[in-house]
């Protein structure tokens, strides 16, 4: 863990942190006041219960700190709503009622049930910023990878890996959540236009390796034949399910960017030449937390977005990111050389430069 905070520490050090020279002019005098006392910042996460949460978490939280000594942020507090939409909207509404925080960043439960509590933080003042997921509400922008590219990217690759036959069984994270609801439309969007791929199964792991392995052991022993495994996360999970039941991995798993995957599947491929298998890993970065908590900062001290810079996706209004990086057997061993420095359960991340973030506004 020692390593991993070093790693991320000096990540974000190769990161030039925005500073309030930087900022808009365009300033009134309560945005003025911030620059001088400070800005106080909550994180609302759905939960910090997987290993890609925690780590934005942890970036975030390496950023803020770093904003404290510049003076720039003076308070920064982080809520986790363990998956429970109700308990996320009432530590919002406690938030709005305390009345001492300036910016709310989200990492939503659901895309739609917390427009109540957000609808009394926008009448309050505060500024509120989606993260990861889009939350489907007016006055909220969010900062999330392209979810729909990010999965049709994996899906038309099973496709052409299987040449556009076979069984195949989906494994989305947890219905509700904004991202894996997009992320499973792009999933069905692309395999309807493969009508010899069959679904054998779509199931739900919720971001949890163990309950990844259970629904593979389970999915092992209900079909017989499985060709491939289009997949949101926990891989490893899904690997482990395999190799526990002594069976050959299917011919293409998808994956996210987690470098224990990575691993895993190159040790594979290099250990069992005759029987390796198609994999694709697309990124997610969790640094995508650091880059609201710079938007956050523009906003606050009286930045304008440009025309152009905001999509409108799932209801809402955001920032997409592309996925990156996209590692195939191509490139897999370069990969592994990249990262063989890193915590294994770390996972790719990146962080918009200040320059990308100041051509964001006016």
């Amino acid at each position: 863990m020692k390593r991993k905070r070093a790693l991320l520490a000096a990540g974000l050090a190769a990161v030039c942190l925005l500073t309030a020279c930087g900022q808009s002019s365009k300033t009134d005098s309560d945005s003025s006041e911030k620059k001088q006392e400070g800005i106080s910042i909550a994180l609302l996460d759905a939960s910090n219960g997987n290993a890609w949460r925690a780590q934005m978490e942890a970036e975030m939280q390496e950023a803020a700190e770093q904003y404290k000594k510049d003076g720039i942020i003076k308070d920064y507090t982080v809520y986790s709503a363990n998956d429970d939409a109700t308990v996320q909207s009432s530590q919002l509404n406690q938030i709005v009622t305390a009345g001492k925080t300036d910016v709310v960043i989200i990492n939503p439960v659901s895309a739609t049930s917390l427009n109540p509590a957000i609808d009394k933080a926008t009448q309050a003042g505060i500024k509120v910023i989606g993260v990861d997921s889009v939350i489907a509400h007016k006055e909220v922008v969010t900062i999330a990878t392209d979810q729909y590219k990010w999965a049709e990217i994996q899906a038309e690759f099973l496709a052409e890996k299987l040449g556009g036959k076979g069984d195949i069984i989906i494994f989305n994270a947890m219905a509700g959540v904004p991202a894996s609801d997009t992320r499973e439309k792009a999933f069905d969007d692309v395999i309807a236009k493969y009508p010899d791929i069959n679904v054998l199964k779509k199931v739900y792991h919720g971001w949890d390796e163990g309950e990844a392995k259970q629904l593979t052991t389970t999915m092992i022993s209900t079909y017989p034949n499985i060709d491939g495994i289009l997949n949101q996360d926990c891989s490893p999970g899904i690997m482990q399910g395999f190799q526990e039941s002594g069976k050959d991995m299917p011919k293409v798993l998808t994956s996210d960017g987690s470098i224990t995957y990575l691993n895993m599947w190159n040790d594979y491929n290099l250990d069992n030449p005759d029987k390796a298998f198609e994999s694709i890993i697309v990124a997610n970065p969790p640094g995508m937390g650091v880059d609201a908590i710079k938007i956050a900062i523009k906003l606050v001290q009286g930045g304008e977005f440009k025309e152009d810079v905001l999509t409108e996706a799932d209801g809402g209004k955001a920032i997409l990111l592309e996925p990156d990086p996209v590692i195939t057997n191509e490139n897999r061993e370069e990969w592994v050389e990249k990262t063989k420095a890193l915590d294994e359960s770390y996972t790719f991340s990146s962080v918009l430069t200040d320059e990308k973030i100041d051509a964001m506004f006016k």
